[in-house]
């Protein structure tokens, strides 16, 4: 319930139907995360980069979700599971709905009235059930006539599955993070008024709520054609007096200002679209402490610094256990005015990895591998990650477009409004994450192959890097285009690893991630790892860090890179892929599974193997 599709506010398809994740409020298990301490993650740095004034100064702990599975939702309207242990709710969504066998359209509280008037007439034995047999939510229309039809009126037993209502393909969202069904009781109304007012273009919710239905009776029916376009499917009233219908031709073009203001517009998507769900995530490498504090008595004197205490205070209230010199050391290293920005989160885990040979812990357990340095080496560095912990962290989410994390954590957000994952947004004091074990190859480059592809390259990373500041989602990643540059090169690098992994470790490139180190001056590194829950995985990735073997791995991907099924176009490329910001790169050679890119297969060159 923490990834790129699923979370708080996601959109989850099950097989009783597509579900909208409640707030974490809602959730049962998340009333005992203050007093249970087996649900709290144990990553004090996380924690204290989240703890600034413009991100979460309130948070207190990281909860990690139980291990128990998910049950029927079935209490309230259907927003709580039938376990009270169950470990998340969601209701369904969207909520308009349609009989493929009678064709009725509703919503799913007129859905629910039906049935359960039906259940209650005609089955007594199961009206303690109605809510239960209602899910999925079903057609108590179709119900009703078989038990009163003559051949279906003798039997005893019905198949409820046959009644099985299907949610519409179609929902709005807009850009400060709300979802909505359409208005289908007004579509042709819409679609049909003397005004136009389906085409406006400036329609507002005021305007919408104005708009009289098609009729008082209103009956409606959603008619879908053998053409397969949107022209053949037909919103009809079924009332006698009416008899009026619209198509849903153009209904991606329909959209409507949610405020008076008109600074957030609802946008018709189809539920299964990426843009409907963007989660804001944060990732951590867990590092053991380099302080002698512990990690209870860290989080004692940040909460005693935060209450305006001293140091002297401090010390004497834990018992003078440790030097005040080690206590103002701690203190001056937790900023709590300002968010810690990835790129320098991340150069602590680059620095560390490359500060110790060995290292050897329960959470994290690594080692250099001997590699032959010169000036015209790539590989400076190559490291076998045998276990490492990665916690994953659900900030927030937004719609329409993605949020930079950096950017989110500043709170300098101005296109796209995010929406929190709990109603205390960013007072609360706790987060949703989970932690997972796994396995790495850690890697280190020469800053001169990379200098000389920026060099060459100059004007084209210039062009790529002003479009990458006219994005949402990357306009702060990049301090300039040699910082772009680097980043190209590192990434382009670590997906052509990727792909050849697949071939000698066992995995595919859909359970493999990666995890780049750049910035625009020294750091230039990437970890390829894969992760398999609490327990770990096999050690066919890890294993792959022997020197030769990986000499041979990288040998075989730089010649692999060569050709491409789109060749010359794609090597010849000035811009492809999402915002046109890759160069000779496509999906036939340096494009992964997108769950295994940490930047939507964006920003990727072919072209650095002219420098390898």
């Amino acid at each position: 319930m923490v990834g790129a599709y699923a979370g708080v506010g996601a959109l989850v398809e099950d097989i009783k139907g597509c579900i909208l994740i409640d707030s974490l409020e809602e959730w049962p298990f998340i009333k005992d995360i203050h007093s249970n301490s087996d649900y709290h993650i144990n990553d004090n740095r996380l924690l204290d980069r989240l703890k600034s004034d413009k991100g979460f100064p309130e948070i207190k702990y990281l909860v990690r979700m139980p291990p128990n599975s998910t049950r029927q939702f079935t209490s309230g309207v259907f927003a709580q599971p039938e376990e009270q242990d169950d470990v998340s709710t969601g209701q369904y969504f969207p909520r308009w709905m349609f009989c493929e066998r009678c064709k009725r359209f509703n919503s799913l509280d007129n859905w629910f009235r039906k049935w359960e008037g039906v259940i209650e007439q005609y089955d007594q034995t199961k009206t303690k059930k109605v809510r239960e047999l209602f899910i999925p939510p079903k057609c108590g229309h179709c119900y009703e006539d078989d038990q009163n039809s003559p051949k279906k009126k003798s039997r005893k037993y019905f198949n409820l599955d046959q009644y099985q209502l299907t949610q519409v393909r179609f929902i709005m969202t807009s850009s400060d993070g709300e979802i909505i069904d359409l208005p289908w009781n007004k579509w042709i109304t819409l679609k049909t008024d003397k005004f136009n007012l389906f085409t406006k273009g400036d329609l507002t919710i005021e305007d919408l709520d104005s708009i009289d239905t098609c009729c008082d009776n209103q009956d409606l029916s959603y008619i879908q054609g053998e053409k397969g376009d949107f022209s053949s499917i037909i919103i009809k009233c079924r009332n006698s007096k009416c008899k009026k219908q619209a198509s849903l031709e153009g209904i991606f073009g329909f959209s409507y200002f949610n405020d008076k203001s008109k600074e957030f517009k609802y946008k018709t998507v189809i539920r299964s679209s990426n843009s409907v769900y963007y989660p804001i995530l944060l990732h951590s490498i867990y590092l053991p402490n380099t302080t002698s504090i512990s990690e209870d008595d860290q989080l004692k004197i940040i909460n005693w610094a935060d209450g305006n205490l001293d140091v002297n205070f401090i010390y004497e209230a834990l018992f003078k256990k440790y030097k005040i010199t080690e206590i103002e050391s701690f203190l001056n290293s937790v900023d709590a005015d300002s968010a810690q920005k990835e790129v320098d989160y991340r150069r602590k885990e680059y620095q560390f990895i490359l500060e110790h040979s060995q290292y050897t812990k329960p959470d994290f357990t690594f080692s250099h591998q001997d590699v032959i340095t010169s000036d015209k080496s790539l590989i400076t560095n190559l490291t076998k990650v045998s276990r490492l912990k990665m916690t994953t962290i659900q900030t927030g989410y937004s719609r329409q477009e993605p949020i930079d994390v950096d950017l989110f954590l500043s709170g300098e957000v101005e296109r796209i409004k995010p929406k929190y994952t709990t109603r205390k947004s960013k007072n609360t004091d706790f987060l949703l994450g989970v932690e997972n074990y796994g396995e790495g190859i850690f890697i280190s480059l020469n800053k001169n192959p990379i200098e000389n592809y920026i060099d060459k390259y100059s004007l084209t990373l210039n062009e790529t890097f002003l479009k990458a500041q006219a994005s949402s989602l990357f306009e702060n990643k990049f301090s300039s285009k040699e910082h772009l540059g680097r980043y190209i090169f590192v990434h382009t690098l670590s997906h052509l690893l990727m792909k050849e992994l697949e071939f000698t470790c066992g995995y595919p490139t859909v359970s493999l991630s990666e995890r780049l180190f750049v910035d625009r001056d020294d750091m230039q590194g990437v970890l390829i790892f894969t992760v398999a829950g609490m327990d770990g995985s096999y050690g066919g990735l890890a294993s792959q860090a022997n020197p030769e073997r990986f000499d041979e791995i990288l040998t075989r991907a730089i010649e692999r890179s060569e050709d491409c099924a789109s060749d010359p176009i794609c090597y010849d490329s000035t811009g492809q892929g999402v915002g046109d910001m890759n160069q000779a790169a496509c999906y036939s050679c340096a494009l992964v599974a997108e769950n295994a890119c940490e930047s939507f297969n964006s920003f990727l060159d072919r072209k650095i193997r002219e420098f390898i």
